[in-house]
């Protein structure tokens, strides 16, 4: 299983643990957080790909305008 499907195994668990968290116990704040947490397992599945910013070698700009992109 590649890291994708990791990814995903994990959202869906953490999307039926979020219903099973609404509909018997009733607890909307764990519910809530167990969907982010889904969420954030399925923006990772997007991201598991060769990282760009780890290939690109770092150079001084040349005027003084800097840019500085974080993720």
């Amino acid at each position: 299983m590649n890291q994708k499907s990791n990814h995903l195994a994990q959202a869906a668990e953490y999307y039926s643990r979020a219903k099973e968290l609404i509909e018997v116990n009733h607890d909307w704040q764990a519910s809530g957080s167990m969907i982010l947490k889904a969420l954030a397992e399925e923006r990772k599945s997007e991201n598991t790909g060769l990282q760009v910013m780890n290939v690109i070698k770092y150079q001084k700009p040349k005027n003084k305008l800097e840019f500085n992109f974080r993720s």
